[in-house]
């Protein structure tokens, strides 16, 4: 899916409301640095569904520190340690099948509950660490030190200039706030999508002071250079009920099945697979891949490819080389691509994905090396 260029149409205005929000809560002194990056180091990152949305050619990572207050999840009282504490998240802006949105690649917080809340609920990748603002005069200053689940940290102070900014006429400005959508992939590959409504922001001008990207460099978006800088006071947001992204269709004709022939796990998996399936389907390596985004997809996941007709990996792989398995495949595969067990199989797929060497030794497994497999 190549990188897309498109114009915002709304200057800072929600073109929506959500009149049911599952979640409400306050942003305040919430503060933006924007960096240009080559689209291709953002296209490296997404799952294929989403592309790198571009603003004059290019693609954009922001850091962002703000305080989180008054949050709620609808209907219910506030939560101990998430009513009020402060985040700190790297993110970059894409495109998607509902349309624009934000995808973000780390959320650092001071308390576990928000962590596990999140990334349970929502499927974005919380962090765990010490995060701190410092108010002084027109100085702003955030600083993370994180510590799970991996360590990492940065910094960014900003001192205010006062300067408004016309969201009318500053579309980069705007194209880099005017988001009313997130994107997030959950453990099993499901990409998740939820709607979110906030006041147009209270914009202004902000100077650098200094600056720690390590984060963004955790995240594979190492960024250079002097940040564009925002500053906002604070607007009130309402976060939609997240669900799966328009049904992705599973690829049609002959299926070629990518897996990990150094794993023993998989081999024994790919070899059942094979008792039972068609001879539309055929299994070979994942060294064959030439795709490098479906190459960097199956570090943690099977890939199954179609005859030029898309691709299917982890849960939605298994049920593509299911529907190809007889009567019991065929209804075994419907029942994994229903959202709720669909949901539930992706967090299992990926905790045996993650120790699959781990269970290769403990039952003795061999790897797939006398498999009927197409050398390179």
């Amino acid at each position: 899916m190549p990188p897309a260029e498109r114009s915002i149409d709304v200057a800072g205005e929600c073109p929506f409301t959500i009149d049911r929000p599952v979640m409400t809560q306050r942003w305040l002194d919430v503060t933006f640095a924007h960096w240009p990056v080559e689209p291709a180091a953002v296209a490296a990152l997404l799952p294929p569904e989403l592309e790198p949305d571009l603003h004059d050619g290019w693609a954009w990572v922001s850091l962002v520190g703000f305080e989180m207050d008054d949050l709620r999840l609808t209907g219910l009282p506030a939560i101990p340690t998430t009513h009020r504490f402060v985040e700190f998240n790297v993110r970059t802006y894409v495109v998607g099948p509902d349309g624009p949105g934000v995808w973000f690649c780390s959320l650092d917080v001071p308390n576990w509950l928000p962590v596990l809340v999140a990334r349970a609920g929502f499927a974005l990748p919380y962090d765990k660490g010490a995060v701190a603002v410092t108010r002084q005069d027109e100085q702003l200053g955030w600083f993370v030190q994180r510590t799970w689940p991996g360590r990492s940290s940065a910094e960014l102070v900003v001192r205010a200039t006062g300067e408004r900014i016309d969201a009318a006429a500053d579309p980069l400005a705007t194209f880099l706030t005017a988001r009313w959508r997130l994107y997030a992939r959950t453990r099993g590959g499901l990409v998740l999508t939820a709607p979110v409504h906030h006041e147009p922001w209270p914009l202004e001008r902000a100077e650098l002071v200094s600056v720690d990207t390590s984060v963004a460099d955790a995240a594979g978006l190492p960024v250079a250079g002097v940040p564009i800088v925002h500053l906002a006071t604070g607007v009130s947001v309402r976060v939609g009920l997240p669900r799966p992204v328009r049904s992705t269709p599973l690829p049609t004709g002959p299926l070629v099945v990518h897996f990990d022939d150094d794993c023993g796990f998989c081999s024994a998996c790919v070899r059942v697979l094979s008792r039972f399936s068609d001879p539309t389907v055929s299994y070979e390596p994942t060294r064959h891949l030439g795709d490098p985004r479906l190459a960097k997809l199956s570090e943690v996941a099977i890939i199954v490819t179609g005859d030029g007709s898309g691709f299917a990996s982890g849960v939605d792989g298994v049920a593509a080389v299911l529907r190809r398995s007889g009567l019991w495949g065929r209804l075994a595969g419907a029942v994994l691509r229903a959202p709720g067990v669909h949901v539930l199989a992706g967090v299992v797929y990926a905790r045996i994905a993650a120790n699959r060497q781990w269970i290769s030794r403990r039952l003795g497994l061999k790897a797939a090396c006398d498999l009927p497999i197409r050398d390179a």
